[in-house]
């Protein structure tokens, strides 16, 4: 089966297709059993916990890269010292994230949290930094299903039990308590992994160690507060000014199409440590590249392929939970997120070269203008105009992304090309103009076929 890089991968991504099949039952329950409130609640409390990612510091994804690089004998140093870290500032960052959240939120009569927010930020951290640092020694099996556990199935079982036995009130009252519980046992599981593999053994927090961190994190983190600003504030603002029946007609399509990052997440996790431990640019840019072109490729291709069916799919999934509105909005969101994937691979370049900064600059530079353009969305009262904004503003950074990281990429303006053309037709379907579709898939094809780097994706995926 392949190389052990495309083992990695596979181990990586089938829990993500187990979280599709999952999501596929779960959904039209949440829209068709539940309150359109009561759903709109659980999943902006689900929406906060993702402040996590900035809380966590990075610490795992920094220790996940650098692990490639010291020495054995610092290894455990590193583990132990980055899971310390985490813990101790990601709880009190939680503390004081949860105080300020409650202050504002209460203050300003927007959404009413509880403790339970604290406890799912706390176990959020811990999980996300040792998620990482066991994927950086390789435990892609393990943490694959950690991840489904973590990430999906605590998200989709609480409302599937709404068909068994459960009583009813008891459930809709405490929803996301019982996601909290699923996310302990499945952050339980990675804790027994990492002291069953002994890497506490004989280590020590080292002091020295900690200037790694500390150099990385800053831009890491800031990166990571933006991330949440573009993809969870315009979910807030249409909460707030459009209501929570707007909120399920805008969440559910991106839901759906956020699923497709689970190709590209199981790609970055192995190519992360795997591109930190490479020393040389013209190896990197063939590694870089034959995974860049391979999930462009095989995830572009599937994706228009399935475009013509869409709606039909929709209908026939959603049944009464179906509206006019999800299926152009799922268009526009299935763009977004493969755009946003192809855009993570190349950060994920970024990090492996220790250059992080650069990318926080330009994530800086574009936080200002997309905000305004929040603002004119609340102003004009559309929740299309939200999803363009973020599609508008992801094409724009792939496109200076590819063009600043280009000698890692080959054949790049032919690259560029490919993606423009990509966007061309789901803007054609979009617009229903479905006469000059054909023609442009035609011209992306031939472009394609010219620009397929066959030989470095089949020495990169099956070459032992």
């Amino acid at each position: 089966m392949g190389n052990k890089h495309s083992r990695n991968i596979i181990y990586t991504f089938l829990p993500g297709l187990i979280a599709i099949f999952i999501t596929f039952f779960s959904l039209p329950i949440f829209l068709n059993y539940f309150d359109k409130t009561i759903y709109a609640d659980y999943l902006i409390n689900h929406f906060l916990l993702t402040i996590s990612t900035i809380l966590s510091f990075q610490f795992g994804k920094i220790a996940s890269i650098k692990l490639q690089l010291i020495d054995r004998k610092l290894k455990n140093d590193f583990i132990y010292t980055s899971i310390f870290f985490s813990v101790i500032i990601g709880f009190a960052a939680s503390i004081l994230a949860f105080a300020i959240l409650n202050y504002a939120l209460k203050n300003f009569n927007l959404i009413n949290i509880n403790f339970t927010i604290l406890i799912g930020f706390s176990l959020t951290i811990i999980y996300i930094n040792l998620e990482y640092i066991a994927r950086g020694l390789g435990f892609f099996k393990v943490t694959s299903f950690s991840n489904l556990v973590f990430y999906s199935i605590s998200i989709s079982l609480p409302g599937i039990l709404i068909i068994t036995d459960v009583d009813k009130e008891i459930l809709v009252n405490n929803l996301f308590n019982i996601s909290l519980i699923i996310k302990f046992m499945s952050l339980l599981f990675l804790i027994v992994l990492i002291f069953d593999k002994k890497l506490f053994l004989n280590s020590k927090i080292n002091l020295k160690l900690v200037n790694k961190f500390f150099f990385h994190t800053k831009w890491m983190t800031i990166t990571a507060t933006y991330n949440q600003i573009y993809e969870y504030l315009d979910k807030h603002l249409i909460k707030i000014f459009m209501g929570p029946a707007m909120l399920i007609i805008y969440s559910v399509p991106q839901q759906i199409a956020a699923k497709l990052t689970i190709f590209s997440s199981a790609l970055i996790s192995v190519i992360l440590p795997k591109l930190s431990s490479i020393k040389t640019p013209s190896h990197k840019k063939i590694i870089f590249s034959a995974n860049l072109y391979s999930f462009f490729y095989v995830i572009g291709l599937g994706l228009l392929i399935f475009l013509p069916y869409l709606e039909y799919i929709l209908i026939w999934w959603l049944r009464d939970g179906y509206e006019q509105e999800i299926l152009n909005l799922f268009k526009i969101f299935l763009l977004l997120t493969f755009l946003g994937s192809c855009s993570n691979i190349i950060i994920a370049l970024y990090e492996s070269n220790s250059i992080e900064k650069k990318n926080t600059i330009l994530e800086t530079y574009s936080i200002f203008p997309f905000l305004i353009t929040l603002f004119v969305c609340v102003y004009y009262n559309n929740i299309f105009y939200f999803a363009f904004a973020l599609l508008v503003k992801e094409f724009i950074l792939l496109l200076i992304r590819i063009n600043k990281m280009k000698k890692f990429i080959i054949n790049y303006k032919y690259l560029l090309l490919q993606f423009i053309l990509f966007n061309l037709i789901f803007l054609l379907s979009y617009l229903n103009i479905n006469n000059l579709i054909f023609i442009v898939i035609i011209i992306l094809i031939i472009i394609s076929l010219v620009n397929f780097p066959y030989k470095i994706i089949k020495n990169e995926f099956t070459k032992k």
